[in-house]
């Protein structure tokens, strides 16, 4: 059989009583959930709807080749 010190059995009882603990947490709210609660952004976008709609940059600054040669032009000064 096992023979335990007295700290070890602290340390099992306690990890027992977190496991009884947590698993009276989860039955609890499995019970008591409501019916029209509001699904979090979170487990929308586990659902593959976007959380943020971004939209195309417009004018010069969307080109990457105005970039480019803006860059260049900056290169040459120096």
């Amino acid at each position: 059989m096992f023979v335990l010190t007295k700290e070890e059995k602290r340390v099992v009882c306690f990890v027992l009583l977190a496991i009884m603990v947590g698993l009276g947490v989860k039955e609890y709210r499995r019970v008591h959930s409501s019916s029209n609660a509001v699904p979090s952004s979170l487990k929308q976008g586990s659902k593959g709807f976007p959380t943020q709609q971004t939209k195309p940059a417009t004018g010069s600054a969307a080109s990457p080749q105005s970039r480019d040669s803006h860059l260049k032009n900056d290169d040459r000064d120096k």
